[in-house]
């Protein structure tokens, strides 16, 4: 009887950590930063109301993509500079390139290790 909850407990184990070679911590998808079309200047160059009309802005830019691609994880959203971190899958990488709010789509090479 030992054995077999012993078993019964090993397959539970090994069931939880082999498969696709994803983790829990790491989505499936492709991680992806988006830059958004738009007219943006660096910070250093704005005064303090340009700023946060600008940061509104980026903002603003970053809600609209996001509605384009509701199946997309958001890894994360940057203040200052007009982009985002995400993970998506390939429609949604498809509508990303196509996207009136997107000046450009590249891989996410830094948090990826080998």
């Amino acid at each position: 009887m030992r054995w077999m909850l012993f078993a019964a407990g090993l397959f539970v184990v090994v069931s939880c950590t082999t498969g696709t070679g994803s983790t829990p911590s790491t989505p499936p998808g492709q991680r992806v930063i988006v830059t958004l079309a738009g007219s943006f200047r660096p910070e250093g160059d704005l005064g303090d109301q340009a700023r946060q009309e600008q940061r509104k802005a980026i903002r603003t830019a970053q809600d609209a993509v996001l509605a384009e691609v509701p199946q997309a994880q958001l890894i994360r959203r940057y203040d200052a500079v007009p982009q985002l971190a995400l993970v998506v899958d390939a429609a949604a990488l498809d509508r990303l390139r196509h996207s009136p709010h997107v000046a450009a789509v590249q891989q996410d090479t830094a948090q990826q290790s080998g």
